[in-house]
């Protein structure tokens, strides 16, 4: 029976969460493709005190594939983003290697710990939620994670040229959903640590930490999805119709609870309890009256990326040097 393979997916979920999860992203994120090795680094190659950086917005199909090739090395599943989506290299110039990567994505449309945060209406969050982002994906890879390096990418993520990039790509489009022509400012950006609070936000007064999710998800179903969707075309569920962005991100709860309902199984398959992290950046002075729709000019108080270089090297890279190589600076 299906709500036995469910209980018995959340059973092998709650007794090792990050072996589970390890598993599910070996499954569903992509494989490294060894035409871009040469992009990713060996710990001897490397001389972390010469190290420059760069930043680069994915826009080809390159710096697309070496971006999935990136995504490979992470230890949970990876979603590919859903409605816009930015990606973003981090570069290490000096060596020609990837040194992390972060990537965007239109955040969920209802998320009580970050509504009850800005404390906007339903029509404010209707007009403004535009003007968020949310980090899917976000860290540094092998070996310069050994560099505190997640903590500048995550520094990298609200940096101007982040905000100036998103400006130019959305300036003048209507959006999907309501079409109209919102204002092109990003004020926000929110993501979340899969197994609650994470050490890579910690010490970076930008990412503030509001609390935890409800452990809500459908991840741990990878495997059933496929049978579930079956069952969902049999019943000819009024979910299936609409599957496209326009109609939000949350279209696979929508056809699995059309497909328990009528199984009559328990919305509890829904709750792993893993609460996951939920962490909000704010990019302006005044972003919550910007989201609220009090303000339209914002007075933006984040920095470049090169200004976020620099703090990262004041203040993490002799520890991440001493990490290196096992010794002190």
């Amino acid at each position: 029976m299906l709500s036995e393979e469910i209980e018995r997916l959340l059973q092998a979920l709650r007794e090792n969460p990050r072996e589970y999860m390890k598993k599910i992203a070996k499954e569903k994120n992509p494989p490294f493709n060894p035409k871009y090795e040469r992009f990713f680094a060996k710990k001897e190659e490397i001389d972390p005190t010469k190290i420059e950086f760069e930043l680069e917005m994915v826009s080809d199909r390159t710096s697309s594939e070496i971006f999935r090739s990136a995504v490979s090395f992470w230890s949970v599943p990876v979603s590919a983003g859903y409605g816009r989506r930015m990606r973003f290299i981090v570069w290490d110039k000096t060596h020609g290697k990837v040194f992390g990567i972060f990537g965007l994505c239109d955040p969920l449309i209802g998320l009580k710990i970050r509504d009850d945060y800005i404390g906007w209406s339903k029509k404010q969050k209707e007009e403004r939620l535009y003007n968020m982002m949310s980090a899917y994906v976000l860290g540094a890879v092998p070996p310069y994670n050994e560099l505190f390096g997640a903590k500048l990418v995550a520094l990298a993520v609200g940096c101007k040229e982040v905000c100036q990039a998103f400006e130019e790509k959305y300036k003048g489009r209507k959006t999907i959903i309501r079409r109209r022509e919102p204002i092109a400012k990003l004020v926000a950006v929110d993501t979340m640590a899969f197994f609650g609070k994470s050490l890579i936000y910690e010490g970076l007064p930008e990412w503030q930490f509001l609390g935890f999710t409800k452990g809500l998800t459908h991840i741990h179903l990878n495997g059933l999805w496929e049978k579930c969707l079956e069952l969902a075309k049999q019943m000819n569920a009024k979910s299936l119709k609409k599957n496209k962005f326009g109609h939000g991100p949350n279209w696979k709860f929508r056809v699995l609870n059309e497909v328990f309902s009528a199984l009559g199984l328990s919305e509890k398959y829904y709750e792993t309890g893993l609460r996951k992290g939920y962490y909000f950046r704010p990019l302006a002075k005044n972003w919550r009256e910007f989201l609220k729709g009090e303000e339209d000019q914002l007075t933006y108080t984040n920095k470049s990326f090169e200004e976020y270089v620099e703090f990262w090297k004041s203040k993490y890279l002799k520890k991440g040097l001493e990490k290196w190589s096992g010794k002190a600076f």
